[in-house]
């Protein structure tokens, strides 16, 4: 009898976990697909004819044609009046020759210096960034402000000993580091309230003294390069920050690369909203920058943690209910097992 018991606890208790575990998972998925469908509902609501023509051409002079192109067909699915000049401009910027006149000035520029004031100089930046090529120009900048006596810019030192330490690491990871080393360069584009949140975890990870110690020691030739390495791990407790960089990277992939996720990062100012744009990248893709175009701050606050704990209460309250019935039927069928056994027994005897 106490065995049989103890089975039956067993049992309820393993489908208590398995409820749980179905709640999870359900709350995970569901919560990004019904996040996905009310942003769709959002930027449905707010588009507009003079909304949409503004979009389509800040996205042609910014290059972002693939954007352009489905603002265009968008414009045509609500039977706004079309704009020839749209289809003769995104022609004229995608020939070769266009981005063959541009690309010289601006490789060097984001090679040598960082720069990103356009499609070509972020990219080379970015890749120059990713290639730990960037890393040793930004630490070498610094130390020789350090040897003129001057502060180091820990934001940008900080990012570049991270960088160094990631680079062929995991990609996810390198990924928001390249997000974060870029958003850094672009101050005058970016929010304080992002800015504020990745410099206080710069500042988490770094230990600065140490790092301006190495720096003043410095020597940038191969051998050099390879003892400043090392130098800069002694002085980066990367553990503290990894999870934060890992989310980074989650929106670099999802939203379609570094300059989709440049804008995006312009919505996050703590850890709450940086998990919710990470949830809508999940939900909507590489549509994820220009739905919040469209939509506004709308689109990111239906995968905030409000909505997350409405659903997270849902899930809770199906399951609860589900482990109830679960119950109830094991109730029934071991009293209709006893009854059956006991009436066997009674016609044996």
């Amino acid at each position: 009898m106490a065995l049989r018991h103890l089975r039956r606890i067993l049992l309820v208790l393993s489908l208590l976990a398995s409820t749980g575990m179905w709640a999870a998972y359900a709350l995970e998925y569901t919560s990004i697909y019904v996040g996905k469908q009310l942003a769709l509902v959002a930027v449905w609501w707010e588009r507009s004819e003079e909304l949409l023509r503004s979009e389509i051409w800040l996205a042609i002079e910014e290059d972002r044609l693939d954007d352009a192109a489905t603002l265009i067909e968008m414009n045509r699915g609500y039977g706004y009046p079309h704009n020839n000049e749209w289809d003769a401009e995104v022609a004229r910027r995608s020939t070769f020759f266009y981005a063959a006149k541009r690309a010289p000035e601006d490789i060097y520029r984001g090679l040598a210096y960082g720069e990103m004031e356009n499609a070509v100089s972020t990219s080379v930046a970015i890749t120059s960034d990713f290639f730990v090529i960037g890393d040793f120009r930004d630490l070498a900048n610094q130390a020789y402000q350090v040897s003129q006596g001057e502060e180091l810019d820990k934001l940008v030192t900080g990012l570049a000993a991270i960088g160094i330490v990631t680079t062929f690491g995991t990609p996810i990871v390198d990924g928001g580091v390249s997000l974060a080393k870029a958003a850094a360069r672009q101050t005058a584009k970016q929010s304080a309230g992002f800015r504020r949140l990745l410099s206080s975890k710069v500042t988490s990870a770094v230990d600065f003294a140490e790092l301006k110690r190495v720096l003043k020691g410095s020597e940038f030739s191969p051998s050099g390069m390879e003892r400043l390495s090392h130098g800069i791990k002694r002085a980066l407790h990367f553990e503290r920050v990894s999870d934060f960089f890992s989310d980074l990277g989650v929106i670099v992939r999802n939203s379609g690369g570094v300059q989709n996720s440049l804008f995006l990062v312009k919505k996050v100012s703590d850890a709450d909203s940086l998990k919710a744009v990470k949830r809508a990248s999940a939900g909507l893709g590489d549509k994820t920058a220009l739905m919040v175009r469209l939509g506004g701050e709308r689109v990111i606050k239906v995968f905030g943690r409000l909505f997350q704990k409405l659903l997270w209460l849902i899930g809770a309250i199906l399951g609860s209910l589900l482990s109830i019935l679960q119950i109830l039927i094991l109730i029934v069928l071991g009293r209709w097992s006893g009854g059956g056994g006991a009436k066997i027994s009674a016609a044996t005897n």
